[in-house]
């Protein structure tokens, strides 16, 4: 019989997790459309392992794969490099119908290898225009140097000046929109004005709803500033993958909003523009992490990430996720939560076991899909045991809690022998306390590595979840004990006790533990704080609000439009208070 009721509990609770799976993960409909090509996307088809950054680049066949990848996909495509295998790109596309935009890649100078790169970019160009006078649609000679103060605009235009003089398609040079306000002159001297255009790495991030009336406003300025140059958006496009900034939320459903309104607004207004990119660039994660890497409209396995049409898929792999998830939450309760009397008792085990194995899988499936570079591949497996022993040592205390409910709780701390019995105070059970002062330095030097360099940084909501999950459940649990056995709450909720098989701390564990709560409650000060300290040091947020009394508002709301960054600091929040709670009870 009391098998029975623990079989009925875990079922309960399955069927629970198994339809929150199915609601969470359903496709989410997206009313923006788009039957057809886009225009043009930017080509460069590197693929794992291979990087500008090593010199190790995609071989004439896989060039020619990937160009096939896209047909059907896109009209053109752009190159940013004139060399590295890329002088094959003109022929091989003309084949398939594809039009090119052909680059030269401009680095700096202060070196004579800078100089040399250059040159041979520029002769490598030149060469290229002339050989494929019809595959070629038209040049654009530097990407971004003045946005990172690689040349000057003296030496960016006697460049352009160079090929101007040696080719027929007309020359360009593309950058953020905002330099060629900046630096006038290049727009004199280019046939047409490439400029860049990602709401989601302004100064102040556009969110996915309003980036349509945000590119119309930003081409509509630069037709004004520059009037009869032909403009060509260079650079469009959304992450899938990593941090978002601000309301600009990262995720394959807004990226495919962003592609379908790109589309649309440019067929209504009459832009010509290039989606930024074809395909996800593992090897950018060493320049702006997981966000850097996920801009591909098809994956780093050339696959589609969405249609151009209907319902997107916000995780492709759900399904597997969701069975391994739910057999691990079966197994852990019928493993452990036989002992536990009652079934209300069994079924809030089933449940916390079933929530648990989420945050599990989660981590681990994310862990994986974030592993970008060697480092990242070792990484990835510490991250998943992270979740895993968080929540393993969680369904054990729990167990304990609910099974001997009467000695968890009580005026003051737990008997030692209870705990030593239920717990152990050896092996991984034993290390509870270790591993949850770990993941609270861990916390604690995140958030002060997103305040003084958060702008690529992953926000690291889903490698805490579990920790954090683990923590709120044990923590109402206890609540819970507490309120019908009359205990006192704080110790009910202490650190001492809640995860430490050690019902009394010593000086010196005692401080560390009071240190590590207010680092916690600080990391999450920090955090808020950092994007609000983002948004006030962007040059282009002070040149559009000069007036201090404007900018204030626009900061404070600034430190919450990131739900995903408020959502961490509340996490901090909730692991500070078992180390708190003992000091407030006192």
């Amino acid at each position: 019989m009391r098998f029975l009721s623990l079989l009925v509990a875990a079922a309960l609770a399955a069927g629970l997790a198994a339809a929150l799976w199915v609601g969470c993960d359903r496709p989410v409909p997206v009313a923006d459309s788009w039957s057809g090509p886009v225009q043009s996307v930017s080509f460069a088809p590197f693929r794992r392992g291979q990087s500008p950054l090593t010199k190790v680049y995609p071989t004439p066949a896989q060039i020619g794969e990937d160009l096939k990848s896209l047909v059907g996909l896109a009209r053109g495509v752009r190159t940013y490099t004139s060399e590295e295998g890329m002088e094959v790109v003109p022929e091989l596309a003309a084949k398939l119908g594809l039009k090119v935009t052909f680059g030269a890649w401009l680095t700096n100078e202060t070196e004579a290898k800078g100089r040399l790169r250059n040159h041979q970019e520029i002769a490598a160009l030149i060469k290229a225009a002339n050989a494929h006078p019809k595959e070629i649609e038209r040049v654009i000679v530097g990407n971004e140097v003045l946005l990172r103060r690689d040349l000057t605009p003296d030496q960016l235009i006697a460049y352009i000046r160079q090929v101007k003089a040696a080719v027929k398609q007309p020359v360009s040079y593309a950058d953020v929109w905002a330099f060629y306000l900046k630096y006038p002159q290049v727009a004199k001297e280019v046939d047409f004005i490439t400029i860049h255009i990602l709401p989601f790495w302004e100064d102040e991030p556009v969110s996915i709803d309003h980036v349509d009336d945000y590119i119309v406003k930003i081409v509509d300025k630069m037709r004004a500033a520059f009037p009869g140059k032909p403009i060509l958006i260079g650079e469009a496009g959304w992450p899938s993958l990593g941090r978002d900034r601000g309301p600009a939320v990262v995720d394959v459903v807004n990226e495919a909003r962003f592609v379908r309104k790109m589309a649309n607004v440019a067929a209504k207004y009459h832009f010509d523009y290039n989606i930024v990119e074809a395909f996800d660039q593992p090897w950018k994660s060493a320049l702006e992490n997981t966000v850097g890497a996920a801009w591909g409209i098809l994956d780093i396995d050339r696959r589609p990430k969405f249609a151009m049409s209907g319902p997107v898929e916000q995780v492709r792999d759900w399904k597997s996720r969701a069975a391994l998830a739910l057999l691990l939450g079966l197994a852990a309760t019928l493993a452990w939560g036989r002992k536990i009397q009652g079934f209300p008792a069994r079924l809030a085990f089933a449940l916390m076991a079933q929530i648990l194995a989420w945050a599990t899988v989660t981590t681990a499936f994310h862990a994986e899909a974030v592993s970008f570079r060697w480092w990242q591949d070792l990484w990835a497996p510490l991250r998943a045991a992270l979740g895993l022993g968080a929540s393993w040592i969680a369904l054990r205390r729990a167990q304990a809690f609910l099974q001997d409910g009467h000695q968890a709780v009580s005026g003051g701390a737990p008997p030692p022998a209870a705990f030593g019995r239920r717990v152990g105070r050896g092996g991984v059970l034993g290390n509870a306390e270790s591993l949850m002062i770990v993941s609270g330095l861990y916390g604690v030097v995140w958030s002060l590595l997103l305040l003084v360099d958060g702008r690529y940084r992953d926000i690291p909501d889903i490698d805490f979840s579990a920790p954090c999950l683990a923590t709120l459940l044990l923590l109402l649990i206890r609540a819970v004990q507490a309120r019908r056995q009359g205990g006192g709450l704080g110790a009910a909720l202490a650190f001492d006790g809640l995860f430490s098989p050690i019902p009394v701390p010593t000086r010196r564990r005692a401080a560390l533990l009071r240190l590590l709560a207010w680092g916690l409650v600080l990391g999450a000060l920090m955090s808020v704080g950092s994007e609000g300290l983002a948004l006030a040091m962007g040059e282009d947020f002070a040149k559009n609000h000069p007036a201090l009394g404007a900018r204030i508002p626009l900061v404070l709301r600034g430190m919450i439009d990131n739900r995903e960054m408020v959502l961490w600091a509340v996490m901090q929040l909730v692991m500070a208070v078992p180390f708190l709670a003992r000091r407030q009870e006192g």
